[in-house]
Formats: structure tokens, sequence, C-alpha cells
């Protein structure tokens, strides 16, 4: 199955990050001198991929703006701009107002008209970043090409976690990591394993098309993971796929973003050259307060 367009959903409010989020999508916060969604943007081209939609909520203005390269100055004025341009020479984007009820499977059935049928695509959800060395998207479409069957990105979460994610079981003793289920945010009693799906998957247009036929599932909302367990108990198969080499992060709440924002920061070795010394600083600077407030029995119950 061809796999050659990416659908990226960034139509959440973004509540989490209120009120920097009320002026434009979270999806356009920095790392470093990159808006996030633009890592998602690379790792697609990285990837092979030729056509991106996009996929917009209230304010879809920001985003059509940063892809907007008429508006650039002349090439030679600003180098990272020159290379920016480069980067997105010869892809297309696509922008869609998202419609319909509420969920992280609506965006597909936004973007169902410019996926070509009978080929695959990949979907991301604009909030999740994947660090890795090789593009996490390739290693989707190897995985697809290795076993035939849709791929879904997951990484193991703390226990007390599963009841914010969905949920993915692995059949016993299956070497390609192969699903037999998968649940919308279990309770931690209902939950068979600790291996959450994240923002990345491999999908053919028979998911969207599933998305037409399922009821509404939790809160009311249209879920993805709804459509790949109907999917599986049609006899489908779906595989799991690990970061090799890297990680998931997300940019989804601030603690997270910070993390993300300083992941990125301290692979950079000029950046880290630069902050490293004030890092170091300010930690032993906190230790110091913390060992002058808490005495001598502090220091020997650590």
């Amino acid at each position: 199955m061809k796999v050659e367009t990416g659908v990226i959903a960034a139509a959440g409010s973004g509540t989490r990050m209120l009120p920097v989020s009320s002026g434009y999508p979270k999806e356009l916060l920095p790392i470093i001198n990159k808006p996030a969604i633009q890592l998602i943007v690379e790792e697609y081209i990285d990837s092979g991929l030729k056509k991106i939609i996009i996929i917009t909520g209230e304010n879809p203005k920001p985003l059509r703006r940063q892809y907007d390269l008429s508006n650039l100055p002349p090439r030679g004025k600003y180098q990272a701009l020159d290379e920016f341009a480069d980067k997105l020479s010869g892809i297309e984007i696509v922008f869609e107002p998202q419609q319909g009820p509420y969920g992280n499977g609506t965006p597909l059935l936004v973007a169902r008209p410019h996926i070509p049928e009978g080929e695959g695509f990949i979907y991301a959800y604009g909030d999740d970043i994947i660090k890795s060395a090789s593009p996490f998207t390739k290693q989707l479409i190897e995985k697809h090409e290795r076993t035939g069957a849709l791929v879904v990105g997951t990484q193991e979460v703390p226990w007390e976690d599963v009841t914010r994610y969905g949920i993915a079981q692995i059949k016993n003793n299956n070497p390609e990591r192969e699903l037999d289920d998968v649940v919308e945010k279990p309770s931690r009693e209902e939950a068979r394993s600790n291996l959450a799906m994240f923002g990345r998957f491999l999908l053919s247009t028979d998911i969207i098309q599933i998305l037409t036929e399922i009821p509404l599932g939790k809160s009311n909302e249209l879920w993805l993971t709804d459509a790949v367990r109907e999917y599986i108990s049609r006899g489908g198969r779906v595989v799991a796929e690990s970061v090799a080499g890297g990680e998931w992060l997300t940019i989804g709440d601030p603690i997270n973003y910070l993390k993300t924002v300083m992941e990125y920061a301290l692979s950079d070795p000029e950046i880290r050259a630069a902050l490293e010394p004030r890092i170091r600083a300010l930690l032993d600077q906190g230790s110091g307060t913390r060992d002058q407030g808490s005495g001598t029995r502090g220091r020997s119950s650590s």
C-alpha cells in the first residue's frame, strides 16, 4: 500500500496552555526556533510524503500564515527562511477546518477527500513530537512494508496513567507485535497493558469508513481507538511500533512543553554549551537553599 499523504490534527482548543493558546494554536509554540508543527512536517517530508493535510480549529489564520511562502522576504535576506522554503519545496500543504463531532477521529473524516482510495496515510496529533535519529514516520512505513498491516505508534506509560490514553494489547508470542485489542481510556482495573498509543498512526481509508459507521464513544466523542478496535474485530491486522532511537514527547501542557524544549535544546551542542553552566548553577543554588532550610535531620534522612 503506497503511503504518500500525511494528516495533522491541529484543531484542539489547547486549554491546558491558556492564556497563550487563546491567541494562536499550541501547534505553533516554539521548539527553539521552529514551531512545534514544523517538526512533524519535516518528519513527514524526510519520510517521503508528498501531501500534508492540516486540520485546523477555530482560528486557522496563524497556521495558514506560517506556511504562506508568498509572504517570505526575498531570498538571501535570512538564511533560516531560505532553508524553511527549501524544505517545503515540492510538498503540497492543504488546510481544512474541522467539522463534525468532537473527538480525535473527526479530523480523518475532514481529510477523507484528499486521501486517494486504496492508499495508506500517516495520522499525527499536532501536539505529539517524536524525537528520533530516524524519522518515526519512516519507521512506520517500513513496518507496514514488512508486515502488510496497519501500524500504531506505542510507548509504555506508568500504570496510573492508562486512563489518559488509548491502550493496546499485543497478542501473546507474536514477534510482529500484532494487536488483539485496543481500549480508549480504560480504568486501571480494566487495562490489560500499559502500552499507550500516541499520535502516530499508519492507517488506510478502511479506518475512515469505519469512523462513519460506528457510534460515538466515551464522552460522546468519535474515537480513533474505537475504529481501530472495530477494524481488528473485522479481521484487520494492526501492529505496534515503538520509537527506535528516540522517544515520544508532547507539548500539550506547560510541564511537558518545557521538557520537550529542553530535550531539543540540550541535544544541540552549541545551545547545550551555553545552557549547561547556568542549569548546573541553578540546581546547585536550589540544593543549597533546601539544605539550609532542612537542617541536619533533613540531610541525614535523604
